[in-house]
């Protein structure tokens, strides 16, 4: 399954949703999960479930709603971008110019 997560601030929490697509017994399934960090902690509501037959139908759902989504100012973050998964990079410029 593949997973978008979009964010936005509102006053005194952050709104997170999370979309996650992908094939599930030869059917498509759309999971949209909206949820909430504020200062009591993370919340997560019941998940919105839609099945399609065809992965285009499913695909043009998930754009439609990233699209929409972006037009509410909703922030996709990645899991680069989350602070848990931090990693050093090793980027050597031997493989670039040649040996050092």
């Amino acid at each position: 399954m593949n997973e978008l997560y979009f964010v936005k601030r509102e006053r005194k929490s952050l709104r997170t949703l999370r979309i996650e697509f992908g094939e599930c017994k030869d059917k498509y399934l759309l999971k949209l999960i909206d949820g909430e960090i504020n200062l009591k902690g993370k919340s997560e509501f019941s998940p919105i479930e839609s099945v399609y037959e065809d992965e285009q139908e499913m695909l043009k759902k998930v754009w439609e709603t990233r699209k929409q989504l972006s037009e509410e100012r909703w922030i996709l973050k990645t899991k680069e971008e989350s602070p848990q998964t931090t990693q050093t990079s090793f980027i050597t410029l031997s493989h670039l110019w040649g040996p050092l």
